[in-house]
């Protein structure tokens, strides 16, 4: 079959690992320290986009600087505690990444998640240097909706985004894929086939078993 891309760019939650409900659990507990609430998995303040908005969200209110490292670390930190020995690669990962390593195609991990997470995760899940480049919330001024992160990652790739192939799991994700010019491939862990395709997506996985399937039917 014919591979049309250079570069396959992953966000990590809920595209590399289903870590959602971790990281649901750990916000529950943050509000709990930090706000006196507890928060449901479909409480809307809890928001797409990097911890520090989710944050502001989740509290009400701004943080001051003096306060925000704390905070957000003491986020990612529950993370951590929550999710230490459990996280596990999305099915059909590990044979995806050696296939397209054997077609030559660079590959970017490519987040917005602080590096703090980073770190913790690819060693959790057995995927150090796995990705020619790992790009999180701390490497672009301006995170996913926007473009950035995509963008950067194809000039660190030295791929054009219209060679470039995104998987992501949200709406917000794939938007950012979209507006990069990369053509995206979006994972159902936490979105339904129709909104993925709605919001930008040519098409649609369960996990990599499922979409190396696809591409062996691609022309």
């Amino acid at each position: 079959m014919n591979f049309p891309f250079d570069a396959v760019l992953f966000d990590m939650d809920g595209t590399i690992c289903d870590s959602t409900a971790f990281h649901n659990a750990a916000w529950d507990l943050f509000a709990r320290r930090h706000g006196g609430f507890g928060l449901a998995p479909d409480d809307p303040r809890l928001i797409p986009g990097r911890t520090v908005d989710v944050m502001r969200s989740v509290l009400g209110r701004e943080i001051s600087a003096d306060e925000e490292l704390f905070l957000h670390d003491d986020k990612e930190r529950l993370f951590h505690e929550i999710a230490r020995g459990k996280l596990a690669p999305l099915a059909g990962l590990a044979e995806y990444l050696g296939w397209l390593a054997e077609r030559g195609v660079a590959t970017a991990l490519v987040t917005n998640a602080p590096r703090i997470n980073i770190d913790f995760s690819l060693p959790e899940l057995g995927l150090v240097d796995a990705f020619d480049q790992c790009l999180g919330a701390e490497d672009v001024l301006r995170g996913k909706p926007h473009p950035d992160p995509f963008l950067e990652a194809c000039r660190r790739l030295g791929v054009a985004p219209e060679r470039a192939l995104v998987h992501e799991d949200s709406t917000l994700g794939i938007a950012a894929g979209v507006a990069a010019g990369c053509s995206v491939a979006a994972v159902l862990t936490g979105i339904s086939g129709a909104a993925a395709r709605a919001a930008g997506a040519r098409w649609a996985l369960s996990d990599y078993r499922d979409w190396m399937e696809q591409c062996r039917a691609l022309p």
